[in-house]
């Protein structure tokens, strides 16, 4: 069984294999081809990387608020006390990179994602994964601030250039990360939490 909130996330996932699939879209503006699918891409790139910030907050929520169902009722001042905690955290997740993605899972569940964060086949380790979402976010970062795309994101075909084959793999590895954090988290659940039912 999945969260809640990797149901919402595969939902809002739509929108940006929406966006990637304007590109290659004449179009109607006057804007040479080449720029518009730019445009198309690193949106849906930074749709993606929304998606994952988004997914991040809510799963967050949602595993403290099992965990509080099985606390004990002498403790739920402190459970109340430490889910507004945990939603100020989520609150101020504005770039959720690798760093801060692990470090705020860290902080809220005790569970440490290293080990499981390593997107195969396409790498071996966790040191490829990160420098490659490392990448992502630094595409995410040139969209919405205007910035031209780095010449130096791994994976891309061409320097400073997006490629559909990029942002069908940037789709993967945001899919990959969120699907895994679900997972070890609702093994978090079972095992260390006392909810046999985990998500459910």
């Amino acid at each position: 069984m999945s969260s809640v909130a990797l149901a919402k996330f595969n939902e809002m996932m739509s929108g940006a294999d929406v966006l990637a699939k304007y590109a290659g879209v004449p179009s109607p503006t006057g804007v040479a081809q080449v720029d518009a699918d730019q445009i198309c891409q690193k949106a849906a790139v930074a749709n993606a990387v929304g998606c994952w910030e988004g997914y991040l907050e809510a799963v967050l929520r949602e595993f403290v608020s099992k965990v509080r169902v099985q606390a004990n009722r002498r403790s739920w001042t402190l459970v109340v006390q430490y889910e507004a905690i945990v939603d100020k955290l989520a609150a101020e997740l504005n770039t959720p990179s690798w760093e801060k993605a692990r470090d705020i899972i860290l902080v809220v569940t005790g569970m440490d994602p290293y080990a499981s964060w390593i997107w195969s086949p396409k790498f071996t380790n966790q040191n490829d994964t990160k420098e490659f979402f490392d990448g992502v976010m630094k595409v995410r970062h040139a969209f919405a601030h205007g910035f031209r795309v780095p010449n130096t994101i791994p994976g891309v075909a061409a320097p400073g250039m997006l490629d559909p084959v990029y942002v069908q793999d940037v789709f993967q590895c945001v899919r990959f990360f969120a699907e895994g954090t679900d997972s070890l988290l609702e093994h978090e659940l079972t095992h260390r939490h006392s909810c046999p039912a985990g998500w459910a």
